[in-house]
Parts: structure tokens; C-alpha cells; sequence
């Protein structure tokens, strides 16, 4: 059967027969184009010269006719040939065999023709109709593909094509010259350049994907670093360096290595329990663990706050004691605090002599300064409560109180501010003391008239006392009933008080009376009339708060 002969159905023709077909069709039309083209050519020639001569032969007649009959008008003939400049050849326009493709052929094989007036002839060969032909051609092929595939199998001028048989071709330019084209079959009827720019893509849309989940990670990982922040986590399992201020850490009586590794993660020392176990695992020896005070760092790696309290650092007691504090209640609170027997500070008090009290001192009652104090864990009861004697001592120095007699008043008077002023209030109070104390007081006898210091002798702390107990006499301390100071003092004074009653404030008050224990509101009056006007109002706010004045030193008669 010949290549030419319409091939019968069902029979499939190799790729070779196809490529060998379209080879000789190639060779073929560019041939029978070149004959065509040139026949054009000739024709046109041919025309253009008939005309020419036509034209001449017409002029020479009529130079004849003029001549024989010079009367005879001479008229014009039309000019019958084309204007020259209107046949323009281009030659870039001319095919050549080599450039010659099937599809090019066929697409300009129908636009061959003769130039005329109205088509010039360079545009009939100059190659415009031609590309829009192609441009057409490729916009109709469009309809077998999708959007996707036009777009991948027209990439960088190749497409692709399909034998009989469904194989897939690759149709792109060829190197041996203008208007060839190689064939060859692909797999999955895509070209490289397809599956590059199909890889490229992929790689585009890989990239997107990839930051688009590591910003989600980001996002992901600093919602849950606000959970731990929230939450109490989050933090650094434990501190590289020693940072902030020192600060007081307290191991009491009984605590034990979980119990200090909670308080000092509560506190923010250590940053985590796991840094805590693992430095005290490290330890070679499991020491005993001291009560006592220990100064620490606000931050602290955990090992070295471990040094601290186990080892390196001296472990101390700590010891705060509240002015206005009984003897008996102070004695309790530094053995609580020490954890040493409670009968054993108290047998080491038995003696004020001993600390170099005067001899009408019964007990250390007021020379037990309020304060603070880190005494060692060797220190013995006779120790701690010297040192507390002697913080006594040293401020009435500071304040130029050297003789004992005066130093053993001073500290009676300030006891009493202490337990019956408020801040603000302690100098004025400690003149109205020595206006009664006075010996041509008029208006108490020499009274003090002090409801401290009845409470004091009642061993009680109430408000208020009975009509019976302010009677009593046999209460030494019961300042309505026996002239003059008490016999010692009430309580432990400060040092705001011990320098109120080294200096009092020159006044004519004889009667003072605190009206609003929330405020500390206190009115101050030269006579008794004025004064119970204020006593009256103090029972009145004991009246509307009765939970206030229970069990608060009674100042309702602090005057008579």
C-alpha cells in the first residue's frame, strides 16, 4: 500500500512511516510553491510590460495624427499602466525549501496571489497574514485543551502531538535551520521544558506551603510560651547567675528538704523544682538540715543556694519582736522563734540584774527592745536576750541618757507612750505625763490616771475595767488610786517613744483620749468638763464598734 493511499482503518502506522510522510511532503511543497511562486512572478512581468507597450504605441499614433492634421486637438489618453511604486517585492517574504514546514505551508499556501491596486504585493508575502494564521490556528487547537495544558504544552514554542495509535509527540523547533521542526516521542506527553516549568511551580507552591507552616509553628509555639507565663511555667530551669537584691530566707524547727525547695521556688529564689533535686543529689554528703536565717539573693542557681543553707553560710535564728509587747509574750515569741525551750528563756530571765537592769527592775519588762535580730544557732538564752537588753541600751546613749536612775524612767515613760499614744501623737502626750507628774498639779494630785497601766496590773487586755477594779489599791500599777509613775514598765517602747519622753513637748493639756481607734483620732483637753465631753464619744464608737475596742488597751478614762 503506498504512503499516499488513504490508510485503512484500524490499521496503525508506525511513528518512522509517519515521520517519513510528512519528510517527503516537505520536500514536495516547497517545490510545487517555488513553481507557483515563480509562474506568479513571470505573469506579473509579463502584464506590466504588455501595458508598457500598449501605452507606447498609443502615444506615437497620436504624434502621427497630430502631424498630418496639425488643426486636430490632441487629447489625452488614460494612463492604463499600475503605478510601479505599488508593486513592491519582499524578499524576506520569498520561502525558501529549507524554511518551508507543513504548517506553514498550508497556512500560506492559500494567501498566494497576484499583487493588485488593492493588495499590495509585499503585503501578500511579508509574512503578517501568515502569523496571524498561526496565531488563529493555535487559538483553535486551544479547544481540545484545558487552561492548564495550553499553557504547559505551548511553553517556549513546543507543543505536543499524538500519532494514530494515541503516542505522544514532541513537535518543537529544529537546528537545521528556519522552517524545520523535529518529532520525537515523549513520556507522559509533557517536554522538559514543560517539566521544568511544571517543577518550578511545584517547587513555588512547596516554598509557599513550607512558610505558611512554619509561620503557623511560630504562632503555635509562642501561644503555648503565653499558656506557661500564664500558668506559672515557662521559665528557665534554672538560673545561670546570682541577681537582685539580698533577701532573708527563714528554715524553721521541723523543715525538711521538700519544704525548703517549695518555699524557695514560691519565693523565686531557684527557678525550678527539678534544679533543687538535682543540686541536692550532687550533694557528697545529705547534711543535716539547720533551722535558722539565711541571706540568699532574689535569684540564685540553685546549687549555690544550697551552699548556702547546707554548707557554706552560717545558719542563723531569726528573731522579730513588735513593740508594745509584754514581757511574758515576748519570752514565748523568742523561744517560738529560736526553737530552743521555752523554760530555758524564761530561766534565763529570771535574773535582771544579770544584764545590767537597775536593782527596782523585777523583770526585763521594757528593756527588750523591739526589733529585729539573726542570733547564731550556738547562741545561748542568756545571749540572745542580752543582745536585746543591750539594743536598749545603746539607744538611750544615743540619746544622751547615760545615768541609770534617768535611764530607768525613761524607759517607764516610754512604755507608756508606747502602750497608750499612737505615732504622731508621743510628744505631746509625754508632756501632758510630766504636767501631771507635776508637784503643783491641781488638776490630778499627782495622779497619772492611766488605764495602761491598771490593765497592766489586772494582767488582762481589755477596754475597760470596773468602777471596783479602778478602785482597787492594792494594784500597784493602778495609777488612779497610787501617785506617780508605775512601778516598772508595761511594755517594750520603740524608739520614736524613748526619744518622745527624753524630750517632751511643753503643753497646758491635762487629759488626752483617742475618740476613733481606726483613725487614731485623738483629742486633747485642759479640764475634766472638756474632757469627759471626748470620753462620751469614745463610748460611742466603742458602742457602734464593739469588735474594735474588745480586747484594745482602754484609754476611756486616760485623763482622771
Amino acid at each position: 500500500m503506498s504512503d499516499h493511499q488513504p490508510h485503512e482503518l484500524g490499521s496503525p502506522r508506525s511513528r518512522r512511516e509517519i515521520r517519513e510522510d510528512r519528510e517527503r511532503e516537505l520536500v514536495v511543497k516547497p517545490e510545487r510553491h517555488s513553481g507557483a511562486q515563480k509562474s506568479a512572478l513571470d505573469e506579473t512581468l509579463r502584464s506590466v510590460n504588455a501595458r508598457s507597450a500598449a501605452s507606447a504605441a498609443a502615444a506615437a499614433q497620436r504624434d502621427e495624427d497630430a502631424a498630418a492634421d496639425p488643426g486636430t486637438p490632441r487629447v489625452p489618453l488614460p494612463a492604463i499602466a499600475p503605478v510601479q511604486a505599488t508593486v513592491v517585492f519582499d524578499q524576506t517574504a520569498i520561502f525558501h525549501p529549507d524554511d518551508v514546514t507543513e504548517d506553514s505551508w498550508e497556512r500560506t499556501e492559500s494567501h498566494l496571489a497576484a499583487p493588485s491596486a488593492v493588495t499590495p504585493f509585499d503585503q501578500v508575502f511579508s509574512g503578517e497574514e501568515a502569523e496571524e494564521e498561526s496565531e488563529y490556528a493555535v487559538a483553535e487547537d486551544s479547544d481540545l485543551l484545558d487552561d492548564e495544558d495550553l499553557e504547559d504544552d505551548y511553553y517556549e514554542g513546543t507543543r505536543i502531538d499524538h500519532d494514530d495509535d494515541g503516542t505522544p509527540l514532541l513537535i518543537s523547533s529544529s537546528s537545521h535551520g528556519r522552517g524545520y521542526q523535529t518529532v520525537s516521542a515523549v513520556e507522559g506527553g509533557a517536554t522538559q521544558a514543560v517539566l521544568e516549568k511544571r517543577r518550578r511551580r511545584r517547587r513555588r507552591r512547596n516554598l509557599t506551603l513550607s512558610v505558611a507552616f512554619g509561620l503557623f509553628a511560630a504562632l503555635l509555639v509562642g501561644f503555648v510560651v503565653v499558656l506557661q507565663s500564664l500558668f506559672g511555667g515557662g521559665g528557665p530551669e534554672d538560673f545561670e547567675t546570682q541577681a537582685g537584691d539580698v533577701v532573708d530566707f527563714t528554715v524553721e524547727e521541723g523543715d525538711g528538704p521538700a519544704l525548703v525547695r517549695n518555699r524557695l521556688l514560691e519565693a523565686g529564689i531557684i527557678a525550678s523544682d527539678d534544679a533543687f533535686d538535682e543540686a541536692f543529689a550532687e550533694l557528697q554528703e545529705a547534711p543535716e538540715l539547720q533551722p535558722g536565717e539565711f541571706e540568699l539573693r532574689e535569684q540564685m542557681p540553685a546549687e549555690d543556694a544550697l551552699a548556702v543553707i547546707f554548707e557554706q553560710g552560717e545558719a542563723l535564728h531569726y528573731i522579730s519582736l513588735q513593740d508594745n509587747t509584754r514581757i511574758d509574750a515576748a519570752l514565748s515569741s523568742i523561744a517560738a522563734q529560736t526553737g530552743i525551750p521555752e523554760s530555758d528563756i524564761r530561766q534565763a530571765a529570771g535574773d535582771p540584774g544579770a544584764y545590767g537592769l537597775p536593782e527596782e527592775a523585777e523583770t526585763l519588762e521594757g528593756y527588750l527592745a523591739a526589733g529585729e535580730y539573726q542570733p547564731s544557732l550556738e547562741a545561748t538564752p542568756e545571749e540572745i536576750l542580752q543582745t536585746m537588753v543591750d539594743t536598749t541600751f545603746e539607744r538611750l546613749d544615743e540619746l544622751g541618757i547615760t545615768e541609770e536612775d534617768e535611764q530607768w524612767r525613761t524607759v517607764i515613760v516610754a512604755s507608756l507612750l508606747t502602750a497608750e499614744g499612737l505615732p504622731g501623737d508621743y510628744e505631746e502626750i509625754a508632756g501632758i505625763i510630766e504636767n501631771r507628774l507635776a508637784p503643783n498639779n491641781s488638776e490630778t494630785d499627782g495622779l497619772l490616771q492611766i488605764d495602761a497601766t491598771v490593765i497592766y496590773g489586772l494582767g488582762t487586755q481589755s477596754v475597760h475595767f470596773t468602777e471596783q477594779e479602778r478602785a482597787d489599791a492594792s494594784n500597784e500599777y493602778n495609777t488612779y488610786q497610787n501617785p506617780g509613775l508605775p512601778p516598772g514598765p508595761v511594755a517594750a517602747p520603740n524608739m520614736a517613744t524613748l526619744e518622745a519622753a527624753a524630750n517632751p513637748e511643753e503643753n497646758d493639756f491635762f487629759y488626752w483620749v483617742t475618740v476613733d481607734l481606726e483613725t487614731g483620732d485623738t483629742e486633747f483637753a485642759s479640764t475634766y468638763e472638756e474632757h469627759l465631753g471626748y470620753v462620751e464619744e469614745f463610748n460611742a464608737y466603742c458602742e457602734d464598734n464593739p469588735e474594735i475596742c474588745e480586747g484594745e488597751p482602754t484609754q476611756e478614762n486616760a485623763g482622771p
